[in-house]
């Protein structure tokens, strides 16, 4: 058999419809579930075995949001669905949340050992089960969102002088410098694109100068 390429992460800010998977024995469950997040815009696929989910989940072109994961189903358990799912993705890339009948403190932590990032018991509580999906949604934006800033922090830092970087920081609308004299030397060097990708941009300067 063919093994699937891994799917590229989901970035929820384009679109309004975050994407969930519901894997549970029970179907009525999932209806539970499916009439619960449908309405508020979730996009839910249902699968109704362990490795049914690992399987769509390793097919699909966009990683969903967030895996509802019950602990007891056929073929494969929900620990270890999850296990498997934490080789791949880490607990921000992937939020997993188990629901269980199994509601011991014993259960409970070998879930979250097991690497999913909540843990909710059987029969849940509907508005109770929309705050943990909320939360973890807004968990995983935020860390997106400040591997975002690193990523921009560090390309500005690759084009722009600290100063400049500095105002844009401290002022964004306002970075005009004045220069009363300015003299332009338009020069072709060889081997400039090789050198400025490898040179930080004031030592670059500093060189040309």
């Amino acid at each position: 058999p063919t093994t699937p390429c891994r799917p590229t992460p989901f970035h929820p800010s384009k679109t309004k419809h975050h994407k969930n998977k519901s894997s549970d024995i029970q179907s009525r469950t999932q209806m539970v579930v499916e009439n619960l997040l449908t309405p508020l815009g979730y996009n839910v696929t249902a699968c109704m075995d362990g490795m049914e989910a690992l399987q769509h989940i390793m097919r699909c072109s966009q990683l969903p949001d967030l895996v509802l994961l019950d602990v007891m189903m056929p073929e494969i358990s929900g620990l270890q669905v999850c296990q498997r799912l934490r080789e791949m993705y880490n607990r921000t890339s992937l939020p997993v949340i188990m629901v269980s009948a199994k509601s011991s403190v014993e259960n409970i932590v070998e879930g979250l050992e097991a690497g999913c990032n909540d843990y909710v018991s059987k029969p849940f509580n509907r508005v109770e089960l929309l705050a943990r999906i909320s939360t973890q949604l807004r968990v995983r934006d935020a860390a997106r969102a400040e591997v975002d800033h690193v990523r921009s922090a560090k390309l500005l830092q690759k084009m722009l002088p600290e100063h400049v970087i500095a105002k844009l920081t401290s002022n964004p609308s306002m970075i005009v410098e004045e220069h009363r004299a300015v003299s332009i030397l338009v020069s072709n060097v060889v081997g400039y694109s090789t050198l400025s990708s490898s040179l930080p941009t004031m030592e670059l300067i500093q060189m040309l100068n």
